[in-house]
């Protein structure tokens, strides 16, 4: 089969008329929201169907950057949540946990409060039978500083030892507004003035708006749905598809490529449709693609 090219692909979306449109982004949602709530079924099951043991999992994988994905989740595995729970009475105790268990709290350190999560590693280490990743296993290279695997996994960790941190607060988040809230963490004024465990660097801050807005399309929506899939919850899957419209859109160079050529984009709704339809393009589907058969019937 023909393989159409994306710019003829754009063109026609374009041009296309909002209710056929609409079709058009509802199938790619569909597509790439099952591929998402299958993921996390997977984890379940790997989890033994523990939905907070997944619901964690499924945050280390969100939180890391694309280049740190397969680090965070192998750290989620190593550092499960039950001893993040059983620890959760101490915020520096889970980051001793999740710091040490990633093996970047190496080398000097350059004051009293590193020692301590040292010292708390070690002891925590023995206690649990922990093995750390290697820090060369960590994908060196260009990151912005707020994305680094140190500020994120006190960020984390942060997130963890809130008292409200469960699949069925999550499950209870029905809009944008709910979705900042859960998401609104505060580290530790050490943390907010120092950064790495190494001691340069910048102060590590709440989350940016930005990456609670890819929480919610990443972790919130595709862990909702999963739940609504299992339990048949109907409501629960509605209400995720109503916070992914609620969602702005996401900003991105697979984005950019249909909304430079005159396609609206306005919510994380679409924003992830025409993400799928990058991938369905990159991919050459364009026989599963809704777009790329209605151009084949043209």
């Amino acid at each position: 089969m023909k393989v159409v090219g994306w710019h003829e692909c754009a063109a026609q979306l374009a041009a296309e008329e909002p209710v056929r449109c609409t079709k058009i982004l509802e199938e790619l949602v569909s597509e790439r929201l099952g591929r998402k709530w299958r993921r996390v079924l997977s984890v379940w099951e790997e989890c033994s169907r523990d939905w907070n043991e997944t619901l964690y999992r499924m945050t280390a994988y969100a939180m890391g950057a694309p280049r740190h994905k397969s680090q965070f989740e192998l750290l989620a595995r190593r550092v499960s949540y039950l001893m993040c729970l059983k620890e959760r009475g101490s915020q520096s105790r889970v980051e001793a946990l999740l710091l040490g268990a990633s093996g970047l709290m190496t080398g000097e350190y350059y004051d009293d409060y590193h020692l301590r999560l040292q010292a708390d590693y070690e002891y925590l280490c023995n206690k649990y039978g922990l093995v750390a990743l290697k820090s060369k296993e960590w994908n060196s290279g260009s990151t912005r500083p707020a994305g680094s695997p140190v500020v994120r996994i006190v960020q984390m960790a942060t997130l963890l030892a809130k008292p409200d941190y469960s699949i069925d607060a999550l499950l209870g988040l029905r809009g944008i507004e709910d979705v900042r809230r859960f998401f609104a963490i505060e580290p530790s004024d050490y943390w907010q003035k120092r950064l790495a465990a190494d001691g340069n660097g910048a102060g590590v801050g709440r989350l940016g708006i930005d990456k609670v807005y890819m929480l919610a399309i990443n972790l919130v929506v595709p862990m909702q749905m999963a739940y609504a899939e299992v339990m048949n919850k109907n409501e629960l899957r509605q209400r995720a598809i109503a916070l992914l419209e609620e969602v702005p859109a996401e900003r991105n160079r697979l984005v950019g490529r249909w909304t430079g050529c005159g396609v609206k984009c306005s919510s994380g709704f679409d924003s992830q449709a025409l993400v799928e339809l990058s991938t369905m393009c990159d991919e050459g589907r364009c026989g599963v693609c809704p777009l790329g058969k209605l151009i084949k019937k043209a």
